[in-house]
This record gives C-alpha cells, sequence and structure tokens, in this order.
C-alpha cells in the first residue's frame, strides 16, 4: 500500500542524492561493492559465543527457562516496535485489532509449540497474543539472501544473511531500521538435543520457536529465504478454520524437519512435499553439493542444484526471486550476489571467502541481521551480528 511505501518515499531522496552518480554507477556510493579482493574481515572475536542447549525431552518450562530469563525483557521491546508501526500507519485501534485477531491462535498452533508458547508467555510475562505474533510474523514478512557452495575438493559450505525490518520505523539519527536494530538483540544460538545427545544447531530469534538456520554435523544444512507474494488466502484460512491437515507453519516444519529426518535424503522428501501455510525457498547442504527448493504452498515448483559440471555450477545462490524473474530495481541482490561469488572463484571458497561475499552490498544492507557461515562436514555455524555502515542500500 501506499502507507507502507512512505518510508521509502521519504528516504529516497537523501540516498540518490547524496553522491555523484554515473550511467556505470547510477547509485553512487550506495552501489553494489564486492569485497571478495579486499583484506579478509573475517574476526574470531565477532562470533557470537552463547550457546543455548534445548532439551526436546523437558518439560516446555524447563526446556525454554533460561532463554525467557535472558531474553523477556528484550521480546518485549522488539514487539513494543511492530505496535508504533501500526499505530503510525494503521491508525487508533489497529495494534488491538492485530492482538485481537492473535487472541485464539495460540490453542490453534500444533504441539509441541502450542504448549512452548504458552510456557514461554509465562516465563517472561509477555502477553501471549504478542508472542503468537511474533512467531507468525516470519511467515509474511522477511527477506534473506543464501548461500551453499563446493571448494575444489569438495568440501561444502553454507552462507545467509537474514534481513529483516523493512518499512519498521526509520532511525533518522541511527540511519537504520528500528525493527532491524531490535532483533540483533533478540539473536539466540540453540543446540537442540535429545536423549542426551546432540541432534542438530541452530541460530532463530530468541521467542520464536522455529528455525530460520540449521546444521545437522556431518549430514545437512539449511536455510530458509522468503518467496514473495500474497498469503493472504492461506492466513484467512488458517485464522477461520485453523491449520489444514498436514499444513505446517514454514519454521516450524523446518524444525521438525531438523528433528525428525537425520539425513539429507529424508529431510529433503520431507521439506519437498509438506504442504506450508506459505511458500519460500529452502536452501540446503550437504556432504556431497547443495540446492535451493523452490516452495509454493503445496509442492516443490523448482530445484537448483549444485554441479559443478556445468559452469558457475560450483555454487547455488538464492535471495527471494524466482529462478525465471529478475529482482526489482529498488531490491536487486541477485546479480550482485552472482557477480561477486564468480570475483571469489571456487579456488578461494572457504569460511572466510563466504564472509566477504555475504559482507559486500549489495547482499548486505540496512536490514541484514546476521551473518552465519556453516561448515557441514565440522557441524559448525559461525554467527556474526551485521550492521552496514554508511553509505548503506537501505534495503
Amino acid at each position: 500500500s501506499r502507507m507502507a511505501l512512505l518510508p521509502l518515499l521519504l528516504l529516497l531522496p537523501s540516498l540518490l542524492f547524496a553522491a555523484p552518480n554515473t550511467p556505470e554507477n547510477p547509485w553512487g556510493e550506495y552501489a553494489a561493492d564486492c569485497l571478495a579482493d579486499q583484506p579478509p574481515l573475517w574476526d574470531d572475536t565477532r562470533i557470537m559465543q552463547k550457546w543455548y542447549k534445548i532439551d526436546l525431552d523437558a518439560e516446555p518450562h524447563e526446556m525454554w527457562r533460561e532463554v525467557a530469563t535472558d531474553f523477556g525483557p528484550t521480546m518485549d521491546t522488539t514487539i513494543d516496535i511492530v505496535k508504533t508501526m501500526a499505530d503510525t500507519f494503521g491508525g487508533e485501534g489497529a495494534w488491538e485489532a492485530l492482538l485481537g485477531l492473535m487472541k485464539d491462535t495460540p490453542d490453534m498452533l500444533p504441539e509441541p509449540y502450542k504448549s512452548e508458547i504458552k510456557a514461554m508467555a509465562d516465563l517472561t510475562g509477555i502477553q501471549i497474543e504478542k508472542l503468537t505474533l511474533l512467531n507468525l510474523f516470519y511467515e509474511i514478512a522477511k527477506a534473506c539472501t543464501s548461500l551453499v557452495a563446493m571448494d575444489e575438493q569438495g568440501k561444502v559450505f553454507h552462507g545467509r544473511n537474514l534481513d529483516f525490518g523493512l518499512f519498521f520505523v526509520w532511525n533518522t539519527q541511527e540511519h537504520t531500521w528500528d525493527l532491524t536494530r531490535g532483533l540483533r538483540e533478540l539473536v539466540a544460538q540453540y543446540e537442540f538435543m535429545k536423549d542426551g545427545k546432540l541432534l542438530f544447531k541452530a541460530v532463530t530469534f530468541a521467542g520464536h520457536l522455529g528455525i530460520l538456520t540449521a546444521v545437522r554435523p556431518g549430514q545437512y544444512s539449511m536455510s530458509t529465504d522468503t518467496r514473495f507474494g500474497s498469503t493472504l488466502d492461506t492466513l484467512t484460512n488458517f485464522f477461520l478454520n485453523g491449520l489444514d491437515p498436514d499444513q505446517e507453519f514454514l519454521l516450524y516444519a523446518n524444525r521438525d524437519m531438523l528433528t525428525n529426518y537425520p539425513t539429507f535424503e529424508e529431510a529433503r522428501v520431507f521439506i519437498e512435499g509438506v504442504p506450508f501455510l506459505a511458500r519460500g525457498y529452502i536452501i540446503m547442504g550437504h556432504m556431497k553439493g547443495g540446492m535451493v527448493i523452490t516452495r509454493s504452498y503445496n509442492g516443490t515448483d523448482h530445484e537448483a542444484i549444485i554441479d559443478p559440471k556445468q559452469k558457475n555450477g560450483w555454487y547455488v545462490l538464492e535471495t527471494n526471486y524466482d529462478w525465471d524473474k529478475p529482482d526489482i530495481f529498488l531490491d536487486d541482490r541477485t546479480i550482485p550476489g552472482n557477480k561477486c561469488m564468480q570475483q571469489l572463484g571456487r579456488k578461494r571458497v572457504s569460511k572466510e571467502g563466504i564472509f566477504q561475499v555475504m559482507s559486500s552490498k549489495t547482499t548486505l544492507n540496512k536490514a541484514t541481521v546476521y551473518t552465519s557461515i556453516i561448515d557441514i562436514e565440522a557441524g559448525v555455524i559461525n554467527t556474526f551480528k551485521q550492521e552496514c555502515k554508511d553509505p548503506c542500500w537501505f534495503v
């Protein structure tokens, strides 16, 4: 809507005319900038260190107690940014109407998520409708870049930038989106345990029970990107009738996959077929390659698979656009991302090399919350909270 575009319209003049532009570089200082040949940015001191053990055999209150204690106040503050947006652009009563829509939703969630979200509300003291909104919000409003690349020895790495917060209150003093900044403080790392053993490692937002980025050590990795398009019909049906039989929220399906399917092939079969509430891209890596799965609500529309025999077939990269459609002009991340990967080249694929690409504009932008680099074989996720310093494109 025009209301949602208002921040963009207000911001564009300062961006487009802040630096001299040329026909070859129409965005001036805000143009794409590949760092593949620049000095290394990898810095061990920036890697997030704390990991929370999440025992899937535990009662929900015990399962989430430490996370709720550490992040409760930050969850509430971050959710209030959505309230500010609703009040500003939706008018009086918009926030209350939004929470009203969430009133009966917790009981419509499948187990174990229904019990866990109620436990999280008990532990944090946050209104359960607010927590439900946090859990549903990612189904309808997110953007990302993910890639999987194979080095010359056949070792596979998975990189992802999580972008979230575009249009949610531009902070004119900090030059950032308030929601993006708030979500940086909610990034949490989990080690999911069952029967006393590690199942998988994951990076997500505290308070959200689904999974955004993860690895099953020595087996497979995954990340999820938005597939743009309306979810109005499926969301309306959910609020009126609940989930259809076998249907899942995308991020909950990710967690179910990681919990129940130990091998890549088993996981792939599940995630390609389970009915979703929202469309999406599932980017997966494994010991011998990787792929982008383009998901519709009820099946898989397309697969892009690593094939080193093909030109540039040693990697796959996905932003938020279909394989046969270009990025919109104001959100061109696919072309710069591919150019930067090709500039890096297969010979320089490594955790450090992938991090250079993920830190390059426009892959890195004002909505970027974090970057994760995954070594599948070692079962290691290195996560960096990211902030794109000026001059930096706003999407």
